[in-house]
């Protein structure tokens, strides 16, 4: 957690980098060939999306809006002055019972400045401890923000690097299905084949040429995901490797320890925690209200003609005094505020209950998923050989008149949906062993460093 605390400092801190990237990713959109002349890695593609995407930025805006919320309360424990003053031209006119005066024109001049220091004020000592809560809390969000930008640009990395292998297997689908359709018309025009598997063939290819269409669909759209993350429209990714891809079982190895650091780590938890801490801060500062304040007071005031009775007079004052506020009676708005106050400490406790029961589920799903994605992957690379050994037997046997074509088509069809599979379980894999550390709420840089290793260094 030390290390993941600061790289979001180090991110913070660098606004000159943040103007950088954007520059660049906004070059990127203009120069789209610029972009793709090297291919996009995925550590390159999770930078990027620090400084470009918009739910992240603003994450990390309300935290700095929560930061100030403790300067905010650290102003009710300092003195509040004020000074202020005046110049004015003035008419008086005057009359008794004896007559009239002559009107009377005069100069006003006067000057104040003030001094207020609170000595007792239990209200301000609640706010502040309530905004230390609420900045914690939005620290805590922040890092899980954090986190699930990185799980959520690595998934939108796979979806395009999947959709690109979806299109070399449609494309190997096809070549493999011309060929067989070419096979049934040959066998046709010599007598051994029937129209019927030439019209199986056709509508195998047919279909497979719809797939291909929605192959191509799918990888523009993909594309454009992964564009409003990481702001750049990349058409080369590097590629995953398979001969690197670790297949390494959760460390530990006991879900009841992931379980634990899910209890002490995961922010979402965390944050909810400080959610009934700002509750309760929430209550005592509403208790405040009811208890007197108190407060020093010295000031100064300057006077010269301040009104119609001192004309000509000139008054410069001193004053220090001690001034006490009691409450006696608000009309029922102080209780009113207190029991709303505990209502909403329930609610956020109830919701600390929900916060902690579905990160542990989230913990104990993600951790099996990354045992059985293992699984998959080893048992789907040898349902993958034994396919193509499957498949060329098949048509061996359709060549010497053992076996049909539909028999041939299936094994095609079996051959590449099982490929399709090995691959989307080697992405869901990756995805699993960082989801797993995102609900533990221990997924750190050297987490993706890992995942990056798995890549080719050429393009996909």
């Amino acid at each position: 957690m030390n290390e993941q605390h600061g790289y979001i400092r180090s991110l913070q801190a660098g606004r000159q980098g943040r103007f950088v990237a954007r520059l660049l990713a906004f070059a990127a959109l203009l120069f789209p060939s610029v972009s793709g002349a090297e291919p996009l890695g995925l550590k390159q593609a999770c930078d990027l999306a620090l400084h470009y995407d918009a739910r992240y930025l603003a994450a990390e805006a309300d935290t700095r809006i929560a930061r100030e919320e403790v300067s905010k309360a650290k102003a009710g424990f300092l003195p509040n002055i004020k000074a202020s003053t005046s110049l004015g031209r003035n008419q008086t006119d005057h009359s008794t019972f004896l007559g009239e005066e002559p009107t009377v024109w005069y100069n006003t001049l006067s000057h104040s400045f003030s001094v207020r220091q609170p000595l007792i004020n239990l209200a301000s000592i609640a706010s502040y401890k309530q905004s230390r809560a609420v900045k914690a809390k939005s620290e805590s969000l922040f890092e899980g923000e954090h986190s699930s930008l990185i799980v959520r640009t690595v998934e939108l990395f796979c979806n395009v690097l999947y959709s690109e292998e979806n299109i070399a297997f449609t494309d190997a689908q096809l070549k493999a299905l011309l060929a067989q359709l070419d096979q049934s018309k040959k066998r046709y025009a010599n007598g051994f084949g029937t129209i019927t598997e030439i019209n199986e063939a056709q509508a195998s290819y047919d279909l497979a040429l719809a797939e291909h269409a929605s192959a191509l669909a799918g990888l523009e759209n993909s594309r454009r995901e992964l564009e409003r993350t990481t702001g750049v429209y990349a058409e080369k990714l590097r590629a995953l490797d398979p001969r690197k891809l670790v297949l390494a079982e959760p460390d530990p190895r006991n879900v009841e320890s992931w379980v634990e650091m899910a209890r002490a780590q995961s922010s979402s938890i965390r944050a909810a925690r400080q959610e009934v801490e700002i509750a309760r801060k929430e209550i005592d500062k509403n208790k405040a209200s009811r208890y007197p304040q108190l407060d020093l007071w010295a000031g100064r005031s300057y006077s010269v003609s301040e009104n119609n009775y001192t004309i000509g007079s000139t008054y410069d004052t001193w004053s220090v005094s001690v001034q006490l506020s009691v409450p006696v009676y608000t009309g029922g708005y102080t209780g009113a505020s207190i029991r709303q106050a505990f209502a909403r400490r329930l609610k956020a406790r109830e919701e600390l209950h929900l916060r902690e029961r579905a990160a542990l589920t989230d913990v104990r799903k993600y951790y099996n998923a990354q045992l059985n994605s293992i699984v998959q992957i080893r048992a789907y690379e040898q349902a993958v050989k034994s396919g193509e050994i499957a498949l060329e037997g098949t048509r061996k046997g359709f060549m010497a008149g053992f076996r049909t074509n539909t028999e041939v088509l299936d094994a095609t069809r079996k051959l590449f949906e099982t490929r399709r599979s090995l691959a989307r379980a080697r992405y869901q894999y990756i995805l699993n062993r960082l989801m797993l550390r995102d609900a533990a709420g221990v997924l750190a840089e050297d987490a993706l460093d890992q995942v990056d290793r798995f890549f080719a260094a050429g393009g996909s």
